[in-house]
């Protein structure tokens, strides 16, 4: 029996302000003493470590609260996350304006920063989601398991203790005897309707799209997301642990520069008549319980960065995603309608 239920819209977007030193060596990624943020949170040589899988889930859930758009939540005060240290790289690279600046810039952030061969800066490790609550160096803790995501587009996780950026990208299979866990962060264009996801598996963007204005200065990334959570507070045996997955898209505009090529710049986002229903198995029941996701309009003026709308989180076997709906931005109004099908 189909159960549908309307899920209440959450737009994230995490705008920080960080200090960069003059030297990528010196870059300030973390406090390396433990700080309390919480009972259930501290910082701790840098990263967040959480007391159990529902500490994570109750701040992961407090990120993406409407009001938490353009602040950060008391519990993170303290802490720099990766996305607050990518804004402010995208802020710097505004200022550069010669060749000269532009090898200097790419020099000095290599280990932070993806660019393309478009001029344009990503990620370079994790998803949009993970650096809402990881460090500049990927990492965060979870009850026992320390989780990685690795400039070679992985997740590693491991029980035990902390091992430096060597040693984890040393750990190349997944070992769950020992507590070791390995899996990939790959990005695709097709929408998988089965999607059996037990464990520590694969995280990816299963549909993405690029859209254009009509001068071409102006282009509209809509990426659709399934981020697989490790279980940290059971088995991890498959056959007895299902994953936490979650759903979401991110909208992120780009302008067109006369020098340095695309950069990320303020613009507003608008959403409309978002409908898409997804579907998991759950190990209670045997019949599948879809849930429906319904946005008719919503907008964020004024924003810099990448805009993220949860669709919802579940727990179980991910069946998989279809709808449609139009994600456009004030510089690319004519976006046509992303669509996933059935």
């Amino acid at each position: 029996m189909k159960n549908k239920t309307n899920l209440r819209c959450l737009i994230l977007l995490v705008l920080g302000v960080i200090s960069i030193t003059s030297c990528k060596k010196e870059f300030n990624v973390g406090n390396p003493e433990e700080k309390n943020l919480s009972n259930a949170v501290v910082i701790e040589n840098g990263y967040l470590k959480f007391r159990d899988q529902k500490a994570f889930d109750s701040l992961l859930s407090i990120l993406v609260k409407p009001e938490n758009l353009n602040s950060k939540p008391k519990e993170l005060r303290y802490f720099k996350s990766y996305k607050d240290i990518f804004l402010e790289i995208e802020k710097q690279y505004e200022a550069v304006n010669s060749s000269k600046s532009f090898d200097d810039f790419k020099d000095k952030y290599v280990d932070l920063v993806t660019v393309r061969s478009d001029s344009s800066l990503i990620y370079k490790f994790g998803t949009p989601l993970s650096a809402l609550f990881t460090n500049g160096y990927g990492e965060v803790k979870i009850g026992d398991f320390t989780t990685v995501y690795t400039k070679d587009q992985r997740m590693v996780s491991y029980k035990g203790n902390h091992k430096s950026e060597e040693q984890v990208n040393n750990i190349k299979t997944t070992d769950a005897k020992a507590g070791v866990f390995v899996s990939d962060i790959l990005k695709s264009v097709s929408v998988a309707t089965t999607e059996n996801t037990y464990g520590p598996t694969t995280t990816a963007a299963i549909k993405s799209e690029l859209y254009y204005n009509e001068d071409g200065k102006r282009r509209l990334f809509v990426d659709l997301w399934k981020e697989n959570t490790p279980r940290t507070d059971g088995s991890w045996t498959p056959s007895e642990t299902p994953s936490i997955v979650h759903y979401y898209f991110t909208s992120r505009q780009e302008l067109k520069k006369t020098f340095g090529g695309w950069r990320t710049n303020e613009t507003d986002y608008y959403f409309s008549n978002l409908n898409y229903t997804y579907t998991f198995k759950s190990f209670v029941s045997t019949t599948p319980t879809s849930y429906n996701f319904n946005l008719p309009n919503y907008s964020v003026g004024n924003a810099t960065g990448t805009i993220i709308i949860d669709i919802g989180t579940q727990e179980g076997v991910a069946m998989g995603i279809y709808g449609t709906g139009r994600f456009y931005s004030g510089g690319v109004p004519n976006a046509p309608s992303f669509n996933v099908p059935n």
